[in-house]
């Protein structure tokens, strides 16, 4: 097991037990009085749950100590977990802890909490030229995008349809100039400098789940599209 690229062999531990529990899901809906189908609405995902046991062991207690509390410094904020037997990344933010001392002095376990959910490496999809493509996005949750768009030639009004609910509108990109849309980090940049009043969008650019169409207005541009499959 690794949290955040790091083997728990450092710290004298192992994985022990691992509970991967799916997200409750509550679908958004009304009932009008008289009607006689309820009306429904898009219903937000929550995040899954994971139960995890370490098993640590040293010399005395007081190694052990040391050791769990270097552990648990990885958990202040979110951690990106590999775990043994399970396929991806769990993206997890803990949610409680406690310890077990064993009868033996030199043996401990953690048990840990989180919510969170798997994703997968990053994807990086190229459209050079291109004015439609289909593509299927395995994941179960939608994903944030980097939208990385290079000018062949100067982009006016430059439109990108099916990353986002409405369309997304390069007002103006230089030819030889990339502009990146990181719906991960929230920014828009061309050339390390903010670019973000050269683009006209309600939100940033997310990769739906199922079969996506992406259009493009015109074919003088590559589109590089990365972004990491999520699963519920």
């Amino acid at each position: 097991m690794k949290v955040n690229g790091i083997d728990i062999r450092k710290y004298d531990a192992k994985q022990l037990t691992v509970d991967v529990q799916p997200p409750d899901i509550n679908v958004n809906y009304e009932w009008i009085t008289r009607a006689l189908l309820p009306e429904e609405f898009d219903t937000d995902v929550a995040m899954g749950h994971l139960k995890l046991s370490i098993y640590f062991r040293g010399k005395d207690r007081n190694k052990i100590i040391r050791s769990v509390s270097a552990f648990m410094q990885n958990f202040t904020k979110s951690c990106d977990m590999e775990l043994d037997g399970y396929k991806g990344t769990y993206k997890g933010y803990m949610t409680s802890s406690d310890y077990e001392k064993k009868s033996v002095k030199s043996r401990y376990v953690v048990n840990l909490e989180f919510d969170g959910f798997f994703f997968d490496d990053q994807l990086n999809l190229t459209f050079d030229g291109k004015r439609t493509a289909t593509i299927y996005n395995a994941g179960t949750r939608s994903a944030p995008c980097i939208v990385e768009v290079s000018a062949k030639s100067v982009l006016q009004n430059y439109v990108i349809k099916g990353l986002s609910e409405n369309p997304i509108i390069i007002e103006r990109l230089e030819a030889g100039k990339t502009m990146v849309i990181d719906g991960i980090k929230g920014i828009v940049m061309i050339d390390g400098n903010n670019a973000f009043n050269n683009v006209n969008m309600w939100e940033f650019p997310r990769m739906n789940t199922g079969e996506v169409t992406i259009d493009f207005s015109t074919d003088t541009a590559r589109v590089n599209v990365k972004y990491n499959p999520m699963w519920i």
